[in-house]
Protein backbone atom coordinates (compact mmCIF):
# COMPACT_ATOMS: atom_id res chain seq x y z
CA UNK A 1 0.00 0.00 0.00
CA UNK A 2 1.33 3.43 -0.94
CA UNK A 3 0.03 6.47 0.92
CA UNK A 4 0.74 10.18 1.14
CA UNK A 5 0.06 12.14 4.33
CA UNK A 6 -1.00 15.77 4.42
CA UNK A 7 -2.68 18.14 6.85
CA UNK A 8 -5.35 20.80 6.50
CA UNK A 9 -4.54 23.49 9.05
CA UNK A 10 -3.53 20.73 11.46
CA UNK A 11 -6.05 17.97 10.69
CA UNK A 12 -4.31 14.95 9.09
CA UNK A 13 -5.29 13.09 5.92
CA UNK A 14 -3.76 9.87 4.61
CA UNK A 15 -4.48 9.38 0.90
CA UNK A 16 -4.18 5.82 -0.41
CA UNK A 17 -2.85 6.26 -3.94
CA UNK A 18 -1.83 2.64 -4.68
CA UNK A 19 -2.42 -0.82 -3.27
CA UNK A 20 -5.88 -0.35 -1.83
CA UNK A 21 -8.65 -2.95 -2.10
CA UNK A 22 -10.26 -3.69 -5.46
CA UNK A 23 -13.87 -2.64 -4.86
CA UNK A 24 -14.99 -2.98 -8.46
CA UNK A 25 -17.13 -0.40 -10.21
CA UNK A 26 -20.55 1.13 -9.72
CA UNK A 27 -21.91 3.74 -7.27
CA UNK A 28 -19.52 4.69 -4.47
CA UNK A 29 -22.14 3.85 -1.84
CA UNK A 30 -22.12 0.25 -3.10
CA UNK A 31 -18.33 0.20 -3.05
CA UNK A 32 -18.32 1.44 0.55
CA UNK A 33 -20.61 -1.45 1.48
CA UNK A 34 -18.16 -3.88 -0.13
CA UNK A 35 -15.33 -2.20 1.76
CA UNK A 36 -17.19 -2.55 5.06
CA UNK A 37 -18.71 -5.99 4.67
CA UNK A 38 -15.74 -7.99 3.40
CA UNK A 39 -12.22 -8.75 4.51
CA UNK A 40 -11.22 -5.58 2.64
CA UNK A 41 -11.94 -3.70 5.88
CA UNK A 42 -8.52 -4.95 6.92
CA UNK A 43 -7.10 -2.31 4.57
CA UNK A 44 -8.84 0.40 6.59
CA UNK A 45 -7.38 -0.86 9.86
CA UNK A 46 -3.89 -1.24 8.39
CA UNK A 47 -3.95 2.28 6.96
CA UNK A 48 -5.41 4.08 9.99
CA UNK A 49 -4.96 2.18 13.25
CA UNK A 50 -1.91 1.87 15.47
CA UNK A 51 0.99 1.29 14.97
CA UNK A 52 0.95 2.98 11.53
CA UNK A 53 -1.73 5.53 12.38
CA UNK A 54 -3.64 7.09 15.26
CA UNK A 55 -7.15 8.12 16.32
CA UNK A 56 -7.05 11.58 14.72
CA UNK A 57 -5.91 10.32 11.31
CA UNK A 58 -8.52 10.10 8.54
CA UNK A 59 -8.05 8.14 5.33
CA UNK A 60 -9.06 8.73 1.74
CA UNK A 61 -9.07 5.92 -0.83
CA UNK A 62 -8.78 7.13 -4.41
CA UNK A 63 -10.87 5.16 -6.91
CA UNK A 64 -12.30 5.43 -10.39
CA UNK A 65 -15.32 7.79 -10.45
CA UNK A 66 -18.61 6.64 -11.93
CA UNK A 67 -19.26 10.22 -13.07
CA UNK A 68 -16.87 10.95 -16.00
CA UNK A 69 -16.87 14.67 -15.16
CA UNK A 70 -15.05 13.95 -11.88
CA UNK A 71 -11.30 13.94 -11.47
CA UNK A 72 -11.43 11.04 -9.03
CA UNK A 73 -13.70 9.12 -6.75
CA UNK A 74 -12.83 9.08 -3.06
CA UNK A 75 -13.98 7.02 -0.09
CA UNK A 76 -13.32 8.56 3.33
CA UNK A 77 -12.67 6.41 6.40
CA UNK A 78 -11.37 6.68 9.96
CA UNK A 79 -10.35 4.50 12.90
CA UNK A 80 -13.82 3.01 13.38
CA UNK A 81 -15.51 3.10 9.97
CA UNK A 82 -16.51 5.24 7.02
CA UNK A 83 -17.55 8.85 6.42
CA UNK A 84 -19.90 10.19 3.77
CA UNK A 85 -17.93 13.38 3.26
CA UNK A 86 -15.05 15.17 4.97
CA UNK A 87 -14.15 18.78 4.26
CA UNK A 88 -10.56 18.77 5.45
CA UNK A 89 -9.93 15.49 3.62
CA UNK A 90 -11.35 16.81 0.35
CA UNK A 91 -8.82 19.63 0.63
CA UNK A 92 -6.06 17.15 1.49
CA UNK A 93 -6.93 14.97 -1.51
CA UNK A 94 -6.73 17.93 -3.89
CA UNK A 95 -3.45 19.14 -2.37
CA UNK A 96 -2.04 15.61 -2.69
CA UNK A 97 -3.11 15.28 -6.34
CA UNK A 98 -1.43 18.62 -7.02
CA UNK A 99 1.73 17.43 -5.25
CA UNK A 100 1.75 14.36 -7.49
CA UNK A 101 1.40 16.57 -10.57
CA UNK A 102 -1.94 15.00 -11.52
CA UNK A 103 -3.94 18.22 -11.50
CA UNK A 104 -3.33 21.92 -12.20
CA UNK A 105 -4.83 24.97 -10.48
CA UNK A 106 -8.53 25.32 -11.20
CA UNK A 107 -11.81 23.62 -10.33
CA UNK A 108 -11.94 19.85 -9.95
CA UNK A 109 -14.86 17.57 -9.10
CA UNK A 110 -14.59 14.83 -6.50
CA UNK A 111 -17.14 12.02 -6.46
CA UNK A 112 -17.92 10.98 -2.88
CA UNK A 113 -20.42 8.45 -1.50
CA UNK A 114 -22.86 11.32 -0.77
CA UNK A 115 -22.46 13.25 -4.00
CA UNK A 116 -20.11 15.42 -6.03
CA UNK A 117 -17.96 18.01 -4.27
CA UNK A 118 -16.35 20.81 -6.26
CA UNK A 119 -12.87 21.82 -5.17
CA UNK A 120 -10.78 24.70 -6.45
CA UNK A 121 -7.02 24.31 -6.29
CA UNK A 122 -5.98 27.92 -5.75
CA UNK A 123 -2.29 27.16 -5.36
CA UNK A 124 -0.12 24.43 -3.83
CA UNK A 125 -1.28 25.26 -0.30
CA UNK A 126 -4.81 26.59 -0.78
CA UNK A 127 -7.96 24.68 -1.68
CA UNK A 128 -11.57 25.91 -1.57
CA UNK A 129 -14.48 23.46 -1.63
CA UNK A 130 -18.19 23.60 -2.34
CA UNK A 131 -19.73 20.79 -0.30
CA UNK A 132 -22.81 18.75 -1.07
CA UNK A 133 -26.05 20.52 -0.21
CA UNK A 134 -26.28 20.96 3.58
CA UNK A 135 -29.41 21.54 5.64
CA UNK A 136 -30.89 21.65 9.12
CA UNK A 137 -32.97 18.54 9.72
CA UNK A 138 -34.44 19.35 13.17
CA UNK A 139 -34.25 22.50 15.29
CA UNK A 140 -33.98 22.88 19.08
CA UNK A 141 -33.81 19.21 20.01
CA UNK A 142 -33.33 18.80 23.79
CA UNK A 143 -31.89 15.87 25.73
CA UNK A 144 -31.10 15.45 29.41
CA UNK A 145 -27.50 14.39 29.78
CA UNK A 146 -25.88 13.06 32.92
CA UNK A 147 -23.71 15.74 34.63
CA UNK A 148 -24.55 18.27 31.90
CA UNK A 149 -28.28 18.77 32.43
CA UNK A 150 -30.53 19.71 29.53
CA UNK A 151 -28.65 20.19 26.27
CA UNK A 152 -30.34 21.71 23.22
CA UNK A 153 -29.04 21.56 19.69
CA UNK A 154 -29.93 21.35 16.00
CA UNK A 155 -29.57 18.21 13.89
CA UNK A 156 -27.89 19.03 10.59
CA UNK A 157 -26.54 17.27 7.51
CA UNK A 158 -23.39 18.22 5.63
CA UNK A 159 -22.27 14.88 4.26
CA UNK A 160 -22.42 13.44 7.79
CA UNK A 161 -24.93 13.91 10.62
CA UNK A 162 -24.19 16.57 13.25
CA UNK A 163 -25.73 17.65 16.55
CA UNK A 164 -24.85 21.34 16.85
CA UNK A 165 -25.05 22.94 20.30
CA UNK A 166 -25.14 26.74 20.48
CA UNK A 167 -23.25 27.13 23.71
CA UNK A 168 -20.58 24.94 25.19
CA UNK A 169 -20.57 23.12 28.54
CA UNK A 170 -16.94 24.24 29.00
CA UNK A 171 -14.89 27.17 27.68
CA UNK A 172 -13.61 26.44 24.18
CA UNK A 173 -9.90 26.30 24.96
CA UNK A 174 -7.17 23.73 24.43
CA UNK A 175 -6.93 23.25 28.18
CA UNK A 176 -10.48 21.88 28.20
CA UNK A 177 -10.08 19.31 25.41
CA UNK A 178 -10.59 16.34 27.72
CA UNK A 179 -13.71 17.85 29.33
CA UNK A 180 -15.13 18.85 25.94
CA UNK A 181 -14.48 15.40 24.50
CA UNK A 182 -16.12 13.66 27.45
CA UNK A 183 -19.15 15.97 27.29
CA UNK A 184 -19.57 15.38 23.55
CA UNK A 185 -19.33 11.61 24.04
CA UNK A 186 -22.03 11.73 26.73
CA UNK A 187 -24.31 13.70 24.42
CA UNK A 188 -23.73 11.30 21.56
CA UNK A 189 -24.46 8.33 23.82
CA UNK A 190 -27.69 9.93 25.05
CA UNK A 191 -28.83 10.60 21.48
CA UNK A 192 -28.20 6.94 20.69
CA UNK A 193 -30.08 5.73 23.77
CA UNK A 194 -33.06 7.94 22.98
CA UNK A 195 -32.94 6.91 19.32
CA UNK A 196 -32.60 10.48 18.14
CA UNK A 197 -31.15 10.17 14.65
CA UNK A 198 -30.81 11.72 11.26
CA UNK A 199 -33.04 10.67 8.39
CA UNK A 200 -33.70 6.95 7.88
CA UNK A 201 -32.49 6.23 11.41
CA UNK A 202 -28.85 7.03 10.63
CA UNK A 203 -26.77 7.69 13.75
CA UNK A 204 -25.67 11.23 14.58
CA UNK A 205 -21.94 10.74 15.00
CA UNK A 206 -20.55 14.31 15.07
CA UNK A 207 -21.13 16.69 18.00
CA UNK A 208 -20.37 20.39 17.72
CA UNK A 209 -20.15 23.08 20.43
CA UNK A 210 -20.23 26.76 19.48
CA UNK A 211 -19.27 29.94 21.28
CA UNK A 212 -18.01 33.47 20.80
CA UNK A 213 -14.88 33.92 18.67
CA UNK A 214 -11.53 34.91 20.11
CA UNK A 215 -10.42 36.35 16.75
CA UNK A 216 -11.77 39.51 15.15
CA UNK A 217 -11.70 37.66 11.81
CA UNK A 218 -14.06 34.84 12.87
CA UNK A 219 -17.83 34.62 13.37
CA UNK A 220 -17.70 31.93 16.06
CA UNK A 221 -15.45 29.43 17.81
CA UNK A 222 -16.21 25.74 17.77
CA UNK A 223 -15.25 22.28 18.96
CA UNK A 224 -16.17 19.25 16.86
CA UNK A 225 -16.18 15.70 18.21
CA UNK A 226 -15.61 13.07 15.53
CA UNK A 227 -16.99 9.50 15.31
CA UNK A 228 -13.74 7.77 16.27
CA UNK A 229 -13.43 9.64 19.56
CA UNK A 230 -10.96 12.31 18.37
CA UNK A 231 -11.57 16.04 18.14
CA UNK A 232 -11.32 17.92 14.86
CA UNK A 233 -8.06 19.87 14.76
CA UNK A 234 -8.76 22.01 11.71
CA UNK A 235 -10.70 25.30 11.70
Amino acid sequence: MRVIDSHTAGEPTRVVIEGGPDLGSGPLQARVRRFRQTSDDEYRRIAIDEPRGHAALVGALLCEPEDPSCTTGVIFFNNIGYLGMCGHEAMGVVATLAYLGRIDPGIHRLETPVGVVEAELVDANQVAIENVASFRYSASVSVDVDSLGRVTGDIAWGGNWFFLVDGSPHPLTVENLRSLTEAAERIRTELRIRQITGSNGIEIDHIGFFGSPSSLHADSRNFVYCPGGAWDRSP
